[in-house]
């Protein structure tokens, strides 16, 4: 019986050290909060593109990089919360590359992407034309051109 109580006892022991040293663990800074800053915040291509841009619109628009979907685009009214959040789900992860604005109103002007069009962002298209937001897509042999770069920019301000 004695045994058994012991055995008992140096369970429960080591169950509570076990325990003791889990919370400890969980409890550390790089557990709780494990984020650090992202150097550089802009990829080579972006950084390249943002350079373009800069050079392109002077001082026409305000450049803004790596724009929520969500902070452009409202979802309207849906009388059912489940398309509504279906419909809020769809915009709350996508992100511009960059937003061009009016300096003055900061309205958005013309949405840049820096990836071809294709099936898988097929959504963004639908979505900018759907909101009459102008989506001008740069691929990468593109953003290097100035020139391409102006008449791109160029073609949705007179549109």
């Amino acid at each position: 019986m004695t045994a058994f109580i012991t055995l008992v006892l140096a369970a429960f022991v080591c169950f509570t050290l076990v325990f003791y040293i889990k919370q400890r663990q969980f409890r550390h800074p790089a557990l709780s909060m494990p984020y650090q800053l992202r150097r550089p915040v802009l990829k080579t291509e972006e950084r390249e593109l943002l350079a373009m841009l800069q050079q392109a619109v002077a001082d026409d628009y305000l450049i803004l990089c790596k724009i929520r979907v969500a902070d452009v685009v409202d979802v309207t009214a849906i009388p059912r919360r489940t398309p509504w959040y279906q419909a809020t789900n769809r915009i709350s992860a996508g992100c511009f590359d960059f937003l061009l604005c009016d300096p003055q109103t900061l309205d958005p002007v013309c949405a840049i992407e820096m990836e071809p069009a294709d099936d898988g962002n097929a959504f963004l298209d639908q979505l900018c034309s759907t909101i009459g937001l102008p989506l001008v897509r740069l691929p990468a042999e593109k953003a290097r051109s100035y020139s391409e770069v102006r008449s791109a920019i160029q073609r949705v301000a007179t549109a």
